[in-house]
Parts: structure tokens; sequence; C-alpha cells
């Protein structure tokens, strides 16, 4: 595959992976999917878990077009995709609950993974400034998932504002990746070497 084509088609899943993510952390967050009885909530809970490995591919792409801060972008992808993968198998056929339970964690950490390495190349697109424009996108596409483990640790705050606020950053971590996948397969061009 040429590399300009991989790295348009990697902006696409970058966006696809976004939209399908949205509502798959909304729906998983407002009700639990082993007890939901309608299809739409499971085909819904179940978007979640595939479209880490969206916007793994999507990271991919990133790296490749704008190669900066080492090689933890390509790590996050590979190792949080992989991860997430497995997780998601698991949780789809493990034959019981508790058994589908672990492997949400397994999720967890694969797609923690993904965004910590997401968020680190948005500090360093800060710095460097790689994109055309807009060059803190990659910090709020990751930041978000990254720092939700510390919002659990505030006591005080009620479930229902909880939920704003969590998926009040979702919707816009799921912009900022629409956004970084619109630019990412725009600035391809077919004079780019093959991969």
């Amino acid at each position: 595959m040429k590399k300009y084509a991989f790295i348009r088609l990697s902006g696409w899943l970058f966006m696809v992976g976004a939209l399908v993510f949205l509502p798959g952390v909304s729906a998983m967050m407002l009700y639990d999917s082993q007890y939901a009885v309608n299809w739409e909530s499971q085909v819904l809970t179940s978007a979640i878990f595939l479209s880490p490995i969206l916007l793994a591919i999507g990271m991919m792409g990133l790296r490749a077009r704008y190669r900066i801060g080492g090689g933890f972008l390509l790590f996050g992808a590979a190792v949080g995709g992989i991860v997430t993968l497995i997780g998601t198998f698991g949780q789809m056929f493990a034959p019981v609950y508790s058994v589908s339970e672990s492997y949400y964690g397994v999720w967890f950490g694969g797609a923690y993974i993904l965004f910590f390495c997401l968020t680190l190349f948005g500090i360093n697109a800060l710095v460097e400034k790689p994109l055309p424009r807009w060059n803190t996108l990659p910090l709020l596409s990751g930041l978000w998932f990254t720092l939700l483990p510390l919002l659990f640790g505030i006591g005080s705050v009620s479930v229902i504002a909880f939920l704003i606020i969590a998926i009040a950053g979702f919707v816009v971590m799921a912009v900022a990746q629409i956004m970084l996948g619109y630019i990412l397969q725009a600035d391809a061009s077919p004079e780019m070497s093959t991969a």
C-alpha cells in the first residue's frame, strides 16, 4: 500500500472509531449491557469494544505522517490495540459473566495505553507543531480518557454529576478525534513514498 493511501485510510478510520466510541461509551455508562434487553443497546455497547482498534490504526497513520515524539505513539497503537482486541474477544466469548468482567479490565488497560500514548503525542505536538493547524487536537483526543480514573477518586461527586462530566469530556474527545482524523486524511498527498 502506498504510504499516502495508508495515511488517508487511517484518517478515515480514526474518524469512524471516534464516531463509534462516543455512543458506545455513553451507552455503557448509562446502563449495563449484560442486562439490557433491546438490541440497540447491545450494538452500542459492543461498539465501544471495537472502536479502539480503529483508533489504533488511526494512530499508526499519525505516526507515519507526523514523525515526532519517538516511538511511543506506535507502541501505544500496537500494544494498546492488541490488548483491547484481546479484551474484546474475551468479553464477547467468555462463557461465564465473572470471566467476562475480568476481560473488561483487560480492555480498559489496553484503551488506557492507547489514549495515554496519544496524550504524550499531543504534548509533543504542542511543542513541535507538526500539524498544519490545530496542534492541540492530539492532546484533546486522548487526555480525557487518561484523566478519567482521577474522577473516580473524587468521593463528593454525585452519580448524575459524574455522568454529565464524563459524557461531556467524551464528547470533546470525540470531536477532537474526528477533526484530527479529517486533518490526517486531508494532509496525505500522493507525493509521499511507498510504505
